[in-house]
């Protein structure tokens, strides 16, 4: 089974190169996620909504320098730099079944 680090990896990966069915695949039914920018998002179907209407090219993601993930319990953290807004962080906490219950996304 693969770590959360490499699951997290996995999801960024997904999430850049937007491959929105691997990513949703990892997710929890009842996955919450919360941003400056939509607020907070409650359930796959309604987070595969949202991901369903985001613009093409990931709305400059692609331009961000992520870090090494770093795990803290059930959360692992992934810092990125070179976004317009500054320095990003991206919390994702794993339920027991290895899955992303909880995605924050934040200025670090």
């Amino acid at each position: 089974m693969a770590s959360r680090i490499e699951l997290t990896k996995q999801y960024m990966g997904y999430q850049q190169n937007q491959h929105t069915d691997e990513l949703l695949a990892m997710l929890a039914d009842d996955v919450t996620m919360s941003s400056p920018m939509t607020g907070v998002v409650t359930g796959k179907d309604a987070l595969a909504q949202l991901m369903s209407n985001r613009p093409a090219g990931g709305a400059g993601m692609g331009d961000i320098t992520w870090s090494d993930p770093e795990e803290d319990g059930d959360d692992v953290k992934i810092i990125g730099t070179g976004s317009p807004f500054g320095t990003i962080k991206i919390v994702l906490t794993y339920n027991a079944d290895d899955q992303i219950s909880k995605i924050e996304a934040g200025l670090a």
